[in-house]
């Protein structure tokens, strides 16, 4: 089963402004390529020429195609021309739930509900995992899934996705899981609402 992957990169760069305008534009283009599920640019705290670059990707497999078109492919080759020393790089298995890196104009799903008599918190996260890594990590645009728990009992399942459009594609697509209709029958659902990263 595909786990969702954190590609770490370092590397120097040339001029904070060409940098931080290409970087920009890299991160446009990599929304395109498959498996892609999220990137946090970060700038060296100490030296504002050290960057790293977090990506999130579908799997292991979806990192590798990814590293290989942007070493290659045209439409990166302005932010690779900012680069003034590369680094190290490497992927990383992240857990089922994955590491959602939200940008503006991604899509939230909030789900509120309560427990049904009976069920434990320990069988309601196993079945909420089993749901992640069977169903819904594999349907487009889904970026990342957390349960919270509130002090009243009340629990929230909090879905992101690349779009508002996708998160409501993806709360439709439960209806034909049997792995989502497990993790239903355990809850007595409260209320559910979209919305967008601002």
């Amino acid at each position: 089963m595909a786990r969702p992957c954190l590609e770490i990169v370092t590397y120097q760069i040339r001029s904070k402004l060409d940098a931080d305008r290409e970087r920009a534009a890299a991160m446009k283009h990599a929304q395109t390529l498959s498996g892609f599920a999220g990137w946090l640019p970060l700038t060296g705290g100490q030296d504002s020429a050290e960057r790293a670059d977090m990506v999130v990707w579908a799997s292991n497999e979806a990192a590798e195609d990814a590293a290989r078109v942007v070493g290659t492919a045209e439409d990166f080759a302005p932010f690779r021309a900012t680069i003034s020393k590369p680094g190290t790089m490497g992927h990383f298995t992240l857990p089922t739930g994955g590491l959602p890196m939200m940008q503006a104009g991604d899509g939230v799903e909030l789900g509120r509900f309560r427990l049904r008599a009976g069920v434990t918190d320990t069988a309601l996260r196993a079945a909420h995992a089993q749901m992640i890594e069977n169903h819904l990590s594999h349907q487009p645009g889904w970026r990342g899934q957390r349960l919270v728990r509130l002090h009243d009992g009340i629990w929230l399942d909090i879905a992101f996705a690349a779009t508002g459009d996708a998160a409501q594609a993806i709360c439709a697509s439960w209806a034909d899981s049997k792995d989502c209709d497990a993790f239903l029958a355990m809850i007595e659902p409260l209320s559910m609402e979209f919305g967008a990263i601002d």
